[in-house]
């Protein structure tokens, strides 16, 4: 009986670790727009103040009612991923008394989140895209809502 358990909790810890990685679903501008919108955010295209920023594609502001979810498409991985890590290091640098922080890399997926000092910070990225939020900590289980709403 003692084996049967065993190896229940091992094919389970399999599984949920495979979950864990697979890649993630990229989202396009019209999926960004379309989920924010159904969550009642009003979105909008900044992309035009930011043009002077080479690799840069599109970028949408959908603004909540406590915070800003920033949406951001760059023309590679490569240039997602190095905006994705001198944000994660702006967050770093600017942690006080860290209550928490959680990073999780995959092939295709970063994923870094951080409270600290009252401020919840999350800059995650899917392939070419990322997605930005910075708010009170009080704000976060709603920061992280709308992460699990657009499937990053």
């Amino acid at each position: 009986m003692k084996r049967i358990a065993v190896l229940v909790a091992l094919l389970a810890i399999i599984v949920v670790a495979f979950a864990a990685c697979r890649p993630r679903e990229v989202l396009t501008a019209e999926e960004f727009t379309s989920r924010m919108e159904a969550e009642g955010h009003i979105v909008e295209d900044v992309t035009q103040m930011y043009a002077e920023i080479p690799g840069l594609e599109i970028i949408l502001i959908a603004e909540t009612d406590e915070f800003e979810v920033e949406f951001i498409i760059w023309e590679t991985a490569e240039a997602a991923r190095s905006w994705f890590n001198n944000l994660r290091r702006s967050f770093e640098d600017t942690r006080g008394n860290v209550r928490s922080y959680r990073e999780t890399n995959t092939a295709n997926f970063n994923r870094f989140t951080q409270t600290t000092d009252g401020r919840f910070e999350a800059v995650v990225r899917v392939e070419n895209t990322l997605v930005v939020i910075v708010t009170t900590s009080e704000n976060r289980s709603d920061a992280q809502a709308i992460l699990n709403i657009l499937g990053y």
